[in-house]
């Protein structure tokens, strides 16, 4: 009876559609699968009852059997495939601890995400360039209409000219989100002024709260030294806090944003009384399109902290953020000062 569960086992693993490895307590490969030998390029017969670390280096199966994969499934690359690798350790009668590797070919999946994403690209870019034609003639308007004209008109181009911006700041964060996933994301470094980039930040971020009901506070440090950064895109990091905090805050709530030099770097807290983020939510909050379960009623793309994350880390900077549920959040960043140059 064992005898036929066993065969009945060893037929079930040569039918499934991941491939299967198992090293035993020492360490030998004990048992693979016809799928592992397809996604590794390698026959059974070559390794079963060898070592690990007695297999050819460089080779694919040992790439993968090498690595740690207990914690987190790592994405390996094999001769232009996409594999997926788990591994579980599971203790042995003898003492040792066996391990098993569970591998999938995700090529295909990847290649169409990486399909979708382009096409989104490609949509966006060219949702762009007549949304600049329509900005340009409303800034026109704007600048060239008669003060006579029925005001209603005055208030209706205005809103015309602030909703396309929003607009524009969407398709801006989705052509990132692109490139930030095919690895373009480029920063221009410049000598640049950040404290007078925060303050244009605040400023903004002020007349957004007195609309919004709420109060808005600023602490700014003076004297901050010259930055060697990219300031469109730091001023793209600090807007998107300000305006975060500024719409997830309720009416009669606080926003506030502080600056100061700390141990090597130039510090800026953005803090609210807003709506807040559960615990267990928190690590994501970075991710690509993961978005709070209480903001799930606010528009946006999702994508703004993701992009502010990698712009702040592209500079050899930190981001983090401190928050509970309907208590508020606080975000910090930190940028090094190394390289600074005085004013």
């Amino acid at each position: 009876m064992r005898e036929k569960n066993e065969n009945i086992a060893e037929m079930l693993l040569e039918r499934v559609d991941a491939g299967i490895v198992h090293l035993d307590g020492t360490g030998r490969v004990a048992l693979m699968n016809r799928r592992a030998e397809e996604i590794l390029r390698i026959g059974r017969a070559e390794v079963l009852g060898r070592r690990v670390d007695m297999l050819p280096l460089r080779t694919p199966i040992y790439r993968v059997l090498s690595e740690n994969s207990h914690d987190t499934p790592l994405e390996m690359s094999i001769e232009g495939d996409v594999i997926l690798v788990r591994s579980t350790r599971l203790p042995e009668s003898g003492g040792g601890c066996a391990e098993f590797f569970e591998l999938r070919d995700i090529s295909c999946e990847r290649r169409e995400k990486r399909q979708r994403e382009e096409f989104v690209a490609m949509m966006t870019h060219d949702l762009k360039s007549p949304l600049t034609v329509i900005m340009g003639y409303v800034q026109a308007l704007l600048q060239e209409m008669p003060e006579k004209v029925d005001p209603s008109l005055h208030l209706f181009v205005r809103e015309m000219d602030k909703s396309s911006a929003k607009m524009l700041t969407m398709i801006d964060d989705v052509l990132d989100a692109y490139r930030l996933e095919a690895g373009l994301l480029q920063i221009d470094r410049q000598p640049c002024n950040v404290q007078v980039l925060l303050e244009g930040c605040c400023n903004d971020g002020q007349r957004e709260a007195v609309v919004h009901g709420s109060a808005f506070l600023s602490d700014l440090c003076a004297e901050v030294p010259m930055l060697n950064l990219d300031g469109k895109q730091i001023a793209r990091v600090f807007a998107n806090l300000i305006g975060n905090a500024v719409k997830f805050t309720p009416r009669r709530g606080t926003i506030g944003v502080s600056s100061a030099l700390h141990e090597g770097f130039f510090a800026v807290e953005v803090s609210d009384t807003g709506i807040g983020i559960p615990p267990d939510e928190v690590p994501r909050i970075f991710n690509k399109y993961f978005r709070a379960t209480a903001a799930r009623g606010f528009k946006g793309t999702g994508l703004g902290l993701t992009i502010s994350k990698a712009i702040v880390e592209a500079h050899g900077g930190r981001i983090f953020v401190e928050s509970q549920a309907g208590q508020g959040s606080r975000f910090s960043v930190l940028l090094p000062l190394e390289g600074t140059r005085r004013h």
